[in-house]
């Protein structure tokens, strides 16, 4: 009888990074998490080290920590060019930890795991905004993920400062009068918009403030501020432009599977009915899906090119009960 083979992928982010461990027959042995691992955000050494312990505590969860992993995939947040892949590659073959070694970006797992490898597209916004397809003949194409300076439109980062700036625009008088700029006080704990503004220079390089007052225009767009809806509207706008940009080359003829990703779209019911518009008087065929995999298992799925039927209809299985034991979904 052959040896199970064992497989873990990681998803690695700029707020923390997820890790799975799935033996060959497509049951998930183990879950766990640590520190950010993007590229661009962390010193070389801190990432390696993060991914090693990562893999060593899932090892350890699923009674196999003497045992040499098949490959191990490392789908990071910054490796979305070829030089930092092959450098990710290298440094981590030099430690050892798996048979085989992948190094990719982020979105290419999120890809992976939306539609187990099969066509479709998927957008994510987060802090940032990204879109990534694979057409029937199975070529990848991108859009947008220019980062936070060039980029990043629609996301939070973009929202968050759009509402301070509308903020500011209405305590100078330059704009209309607007429930941000009292929000924006209290967000800041200070008495007037204007003290404000040295704290959100400081932190201005961790994009995380700016990014956070996102929720806040959401909050205020429900409750009817017309400057909100206003952000919103652009937002969404722009979040269905990626995938607009990506559709003449993913079958436009065809309907594309869409996944949305990321906590913006955690308001994706206000972001949707305007998302939607744009593509239909783009003449885009789009359907909205739910993600089949997280982006961890997707990274497995990338060592796994052809899995088999049974490897498939386990996995699906053990992920639905996965997700059914995890707190938020009790």
């Amino acid at each position: 009888m052959e040896k199970n083979k064992y497989f873990i992928g990681i998803d690695g982010g700029g707020t923390k990074s997820s890790g799975c461990l799935i033996n060959s027959e497509g049951n998930i042995r183990a879950l766990g998490e640590t520190g950010p691992t993007n590229y661009i955000q962390k010193e070389e050494p801190v990432i390696i080290e993060r991914i090693c312990t990562l893999v060593e505590s899932l090892k350890e969860k699923a009674g196999i920590s003497h045992e040499k992993p098949a490959a191990v995939v490392a789908g990071l947040s910054g490796l979305g060019s070829e030089k930092p892949r092959v450098r990710i590659k290298k440094l981590l073959e030099e430690t050892k930890i798996a048979e085989k070694i992948m190094a990719v970006s982020d979105a290419a797992t999120a890809l992976e795991g939306a539609f187990a490898g099969e066509p479709g597209a998927i957008l994510i916004a987060g802090t940032g905004s990204i879109a990534y397809g694979k057409n029937t003949g199975g070529e990848i194409f991108r859009a947008g993920g220019w980062g936070y300076l060039l980029g990043g439109e629609g996301a939070g980062f973009d929202i968050g400062r759009n509402g301070i700036a509308a903020a500011l625009e209405d305590w100078d008088g330059r704009g209309e009068k607007t429930i941000l700029r009292p929000q924006l006080e209290k967000y800041f704990k200070v008495s007037e918009i204007n003290e404000a503004v040295p704290e959100i220079y400081v932190n201005y390089t961790t994009r995380g403030a700016l990014a956070q007052f996102a929720r806040f225009v959401f909050a205020a767009a429900q409750r009817g501020d017309k400057v909100a809806e206003k952000i919103v509207a652009d937002a969404a706008k722009r979040l269905a432009e990626h995938i607009i940009a990506l559709a003449p080359r993913l079958d436009k003829e065809k309907k594309i599977q869409l996944a949305l990703l990321g906590n913006i779209f955690k308001s994706k019911k206000m972001l949707l009915p305007a998302m939607q518009q744009c593509w239909m008087e783009a003449a885009c065929k789009i359907e909205v899906k739910e993600p089949l995999f997280p982006a961890e298992i997707g990274a497995v799925l990338l060592a796994q090119p052809k899995p088999g039927s049974l490897f498939m209809k386990n996995l699906i299985t053990s992920a639905k009960t996965v997700k059914k034991s995890q707190p938020n979904n009790a």
